[in-house]
């Protein structure tokens, strides 16, 4: 494992962003938000992105020539077309809009068709909790990986979803789950640190469970399962209709055959709290309602009661002073990337 200083990590991500042919102002972007998710402690969105997103720009998959548009706007809503543009350049832009309209109306809903990778959708949730606002996302992947309870071939992808709650002083509750039993990052993190699998999160290729990855793998291919049993299934598939069905992007298995990992289509909302309430008196019941959960004892074995988002703040803290993490197969992709754009990698603490 190395440690990175986080501004030489991200100077060293844009910069091979940019060299492998992002523009300039969305490799700073891109390359910001991935080491975000490093510091929060979320690796499988972190650096560790940078050479497939370079590999889809060499193959395709992502089209710099191609710009996003507006499709449809109105008051409270909008449509993007991604046209398989950087895909958090997209979510940016999208969850922005959304702001902007939220401010203005009240409320703003915007859907997503054809967007790369969108990377957290945390990321967004955050955008919206700054500026005093609620927010709620999903994504359809656009590829396939997840069964449903009760089945064992794919059916949808890991297909996240998120919520956003304003806090005071930053200290937003952020939500971020994929509704797979575990997120393919998380599988990755595993793998790369030798740790094992938990159960009950893959199939193999035969509907078994199994706490292999390469039985996963197969052939034949297994599939990962839906958390939470019937009821994360049921979110599971809210999440592939609002992602995909309802923002145009179509539904997973329509990416299946064209190659489609990386093809995000995505719903994104936020809701102004002065609409219902000033923001003031809102961001203190939040706040009193995490000091009453603070002050509950924990159950045997655990040291207290955690929120979302609040373990990811302490992740940043720690690593902002210590360096940020990136496991040894990642930093060697990237001292690779670094020789083939001849760019200066930075030394390790």
């Amino acid at each position: 494992m190395s440690r990175l200083n986080h501004e030489a990590l991200l100077s060293f991500s844009q910069r091979l962003l940019a060299s492998g042919g992002m523009p300039p102002d969305d490799a700073t972007l891109v390359a910001k938000l991935l080491v975000k998710a490093d510091l929060h402690g979320y690796p499988g969105h972190g650096v560790t992105r940078v050479p497939p997103y370079l590999g889809w720009i060499q193959d395709g998959t992502i089209k710099l020539e191609e710009k996003p548009k507006i499709l449809r706007e109105r008051k409270l809503t909008a449509v993007i077309d991604g046209n398989h543009y950087i895909g958090q350049v997209v979510a940016h832009a999208g969850m922005s809009l959304a702001i902007e309209k939220a401010k203005e109306h009240g409320t703003g809903i915007v859907t997503i068709r054809r967007a790369s990778h969108t990377g957290r959708l945390a990321d967004y949730m955050e955008m919206a909790a700054d500026a005093g606002l609620i927010a709620m996302g999903a994504v359809s992947v656009g590829s396939g990986t997840t069964t449903l309870y009760g089945g064992m071939e794919r059916m949808t992808g890991t297909n996240p979803m998120s919520f956003g709650i304003p806090g005071r002083n930053g200290r937003h509750i952020i939500l971020d789950f994929a509704t797979s039993a575990m997120s393919m990052g998380e599988i990755q993190k595993r793998i790369a640190r030798r740790e094992a699998i938990p159960e009950d999160v893959l199939l193999d290729g035969y509907g078994k469970p199994t706490t292999d990855f390469n039985a996963f793998r197969g052939p034949p291919r297994g599939v990962f399962r839906a958390f939470g049993g019937y009821k994360g299934s049921g979110i599971a598939l809210i999440a592939e209709l609002l992602g995909g069905a309802f923002s145009g992007n179509g539904l997973s298995r329509d990416w299946w055959d064209k190659g489609g990992h990386g093809v995000n289509g995505v719903f994104l909302q936020a809701i102004a709290v002065e609409e219902f309430q000033p923001l003031d008196e809102f961001t203190a019941k939040v706040d009193d309602l995490v000091s009453f959960i603070k002050s509950r004892k924990p159950a045997p074995g655990f040291s207290e009661v955690l929120l979302p988002g609040e373990q990811g703040r302490r992740n940043q803290e720690r690593q902002l002073r210590e360096g940020v993490e990136v496991d040894e197969a990642t930093w060697s992709q990237l001292i690779k990337l670094a020789g083939k754009f001849r760019v200066n990698p930075p030394n390790p603490l």
